[in-house]
């Protein structure tokens, strides 16, 4: 490997480099401003289809880790496609962290990829004293923005999956609050988030002071339990909008109608449960921990259930746009595996292929349907994918592919000073990271010189 830059040397990153989107950029920013290493990052989410360059939950982020570090930057607008950052030459040192950080975006952009720019150096920030605050205190920061949005970590999961895991894995505890939703779809509305992030004890193992985090340490540990999140209009099913015009009238509906009389969340409650203890059973024993069949639960659930499978969250939207799904599995070794469904979110780039919306369902129970198929689907192949199933000593990492990425920028911060050999034995099966998990390392191999 080449010598690693200079602290002060520019670091150029190709922004269409892998994956080629906004992680990239998040990553290098936060990077950038713990170690005091200037970047340019050219062609800026150059690998998006439709509008490129910097996004308002970006100019966010650049804005507040520029003010708190005092770095320089140019190319700061949105759509911008080219951006240097500059921080001041003692970037390196401990700086006061503000306490109170509000984050107001104008547009319901993702609240959780603001967050993702802003915790790592306020991780590494926080636990900084003054004369004025002798101890650490938590940081709390409120983000404007949305909360449900396509192709970002809902709060749902950040709140049962996310978080959760940054604690197994050795980080300080996040408290998480919703304060309210805000959706990217339907009527505009803007949500808002709050973080409390405690400070952490300093490692002095790790040259930036964080924690070790080695996830080779953790196999992938059989599932115990399942949750289900399941967000949906009570809007009625049956009849649709006639429906609608004949209660307006005082008229109820025929009792010898064929569709059953249920709103859409119910329809995707039932759906959920139904089509995961069908795919369950299919799963191999050594994924799934099966209930003990002489157990009361087992014996008195008329589907035999081969996991508990509770319903974690259910609650009422006011559109028909605003339908979510998340499933979420506890494994014996206390980690969290999730897998979700947005409404259209499934849709866009089959949208974009096709030029519009002929051909897709658009009545409420074809819509809610297949987005609950799209969930377990995904959720189940996150739990098995028989295509990636191996005879080598390389295993399935412990966490989500959506998990996975976001612990890479923790476990290049967190290594050791003293570099020691492995064997390779029990390290992770690398044909199961995402684009997104090898961007993450592309990017912390280029500004941290390290070695996985």
């Amino acid at each position: 490997m080449s010598s690693s830059p200079t602290r002060r040397e520019r670091i150029h990153l190709d922004g269409r480099t892998l994956e080629g989107g906004g992680q990239l950029v998040r990553i290098a920013l936060a990077l950038s401003t713990i170690t005091g290493q200037p970047i340019t990052i050219d062609h800026i989410r150059g690998n998006r289809t439709g509008k490129k360059g910097l996004k308002a939950s970006h100019l966010a982020a650049i804005k507040y880790l520029a003010d708190v570090s005092g770095s320089a930057v140019s190319g700061a607008e949105v759509g911008s496609s080219s951006l240097t950052y500059h921080p001041p030459p003692d970037a390196e040192t401990c700086v006061r962290q503000r306490q109170e950080i509000n984050i107001q975006l104008p547009t319901a952009g993702s609240i959780s990829l603001v967050f993702q720019a802003l915790y790592p150096y306020i991780l590494h920030t926080g636990n900084c004293i003054s004369d004025e605050e002798p101890e650490p205190q938590p940081v709390r920061v409120s983000i404007t923005g949305g909360t449900n949005v396509s192709f970002s970590p809902s709060y749902d999961y950040i709140s049962q999956v996310l978080v959760p895991n940054f604690a197994r894995v050795g980080l300080p505890p996040i408290a998480v609050h919703l304060e309210k939703r805000g959706w990217a779809t339907g009527p505009f509305s803007l949500g808002k988030v709050t973080f409390v992030i405690h400070p952490m004890d300093r490692s002095e193992e790790s040259r930036y002071g964080l924690p070790p985090v080695d996830l080779d340490r953790y196999p992938r540990s059989k599932v115990t339990q399942i949750d289900v999140t399941v967000l949906a209009p009570d809007t009625l099913l049956f009849g649709g909008s006639d429906q609608h015009s004949e209660r307006k009238k005082g008229k109820s509906p025929r009792s010898d109608d064929t569709f059953q009389h249920i709103t859409i969340r119910q329809l995707i409650e039932y759906e959920s449960m139904r089509m995961l203890r069908s795919r369950l059973r299919k799963i191999p024993s050594s994924v799934v921990r099966r209930a003990n069949a002489d157990s009361p639960a087992v014996r008195s659930h008329e589907n035999d259930e081969i996991v508990p499978i509770s319903l974690h969250t259910s609650e009422r939207t006011h559109h028909r746009s605003h339908m979510y799904i998340l499933i979420v599995a506890h494994t014996s070794n206390g980690f969290k595996l999730g897998r979700d469904a947005l409404f259209g979110a499934h849709r866009e780039d089959s949208q974009r292929k096709t030029g519009g919306r002929k051909g897709r369902p658009t009545d409420d129970r074809s819509v809610a349907t297949e987005l609950v198929e799209k969930c377990v689907d995904d959720f189940v192949n996150e739990l098995y994918d028989p295509g990636l199933q191996s005879t080598s000593e390389r295993r399935q990492p412990c966490v989500d592919e959506y998990m996975r990425d976001q612990l890479v920028i923790f476990e290049a911060l967190g290594k050791s000073i003293s570099k020691c050999e492995t064997d390779g034995k029990g390290k992770e099966d690398e044909r199961y990271y995402s684009l997104h998990t090898q961007t993450a390392r592309w990017v912390c191999e280029q500004m941290l010189d390290v070695e996985w």
